[in-house]
């Protein structure tokens, strides 16, 4: 999606296009935002910590001094957040071409140990908020023939995930929501597309540490990705007639052979992925020992 030209009584002019980033202060969304605005996009970049939004903003203005770059500090989990970022948008009279709907967050372990209330914010956030951000703007995208909407889901979506239970749930929702929008679209003819993002364990975030998830294989597996790859495959695969991106090479051939094995064998994988790695937690033990022995 690159930028358009207009002609006017003034001559041509570039009409620059603007993209919404949730999550726009780091991980996958900072990293969206570097090719977005490489391609001569203004942004608009909404996360819950200012000072994190104002540092991307810095790293990101050098890139191309004409940019216009909006943030909007606002914690996606409260229940009103949707229509807040969409009044923002609307006061500052903006025409939002990409939607990428980006934040989120991972809880780990039994069910019953976990903390209901973060896992019911992480379910408002990545359901709730994710369906009202893509009604509300898609609507706009719709009447005017011309849009995109990037939800990024996870490859936990593709079958049930023991000790990921709800995460895991939550991005089979965020995946199927999108693919059948996106058929929707597709059979009435519009040009407007939703593409959900598929992602294996992601190294380089606050993600695993957040989630408690440090010493977990699936960060160490040959199948993890970093935000960079993950993207840069979403970005080329943006205008591409797709509903579904795996980034990471060869990793959607594997989830295609994958579909293929029974879910009770799906299910034993993941867990096997997301078991801690014992060698790490008795390294780590082994390196805090000789501290918390000089008191015993």
């Amino acid at each position: 999606m690159k930028e358009i030209n207009s002609e006017n009584d003034h001559g041509t002019e570039k009409l620059r296009k603007t993209v919404l980033i949730t999550g726009g202060a780091g991980g996958i969304g900072q990293e969206l935002a570097k090719l977005f605005a490489r391609d001569g996009y203004d942004l608009v970049l909404v996360d819950r910590v200012k000072e994190e939004l104002k540092q991307v903003r810095d790293a990101l203005q050098g890139i191309d001094l004409k940019m216009r770059i909006l943030l909007l500090e606002q914690d996606l989990t409260e229940t009103d957040a949707a229509s807040k970022v969409h009044e923002f948008t609307c006061d500052h009279s903006l025409r939002i071409d990409v939607l990428v709907n980006c934040a989120g967050f991972g809880t780990y372990g039994f069910v019953n140990d976990i903390d209901e209330d973060r896992e019911l914010d992480m379910l408002q956030l990545h359901v709730i908020a994710l369906y009202r951000m893509t009604r509300l703007y898609l609507k706009e995208m719709v009447k005017r023939n011309d849009g995109r909407v990037i939800n990024v889901s996870s490859m936990s979506a593709f079958q049930p995930n023991p000790y990921f239970a709800t995460y895991g749930a939550s991005k089979s929702f965020v995946l199927n929501f999108s693919r059948a929008l996106n058929y929707e679209l597709k059979e009435k003819g519009l040009n407007v597309r939703v593409l959900a993002v598929c992602p294996t364990a992601v190294r380089d975030t606050g993600f695993k540490a957040a989630a408690g998830m440090e010493h977990t294989k699936a960060f160490r597996s040959w199948m993890s990705v970093n935000a960079g790859v993950v993207a840069h495959d979403t970005y080329l695969a943006l205008d591409c007639d797709r509903d579904i991106v795996i980034p990471g090479r060869g990793l959607g051939l594997l989830q295609r052979i994958a579909c293929r094995l029974p879910v009770s064998w799906l299910m034993r994988i993941s867990r096997s992925e997301l078991r801690e790695n014992s060698r790490f937690l008795s390294r780590e033990m082994f390196i805090c020992s000789p501290e918390k022995g000089a008191d015993q």
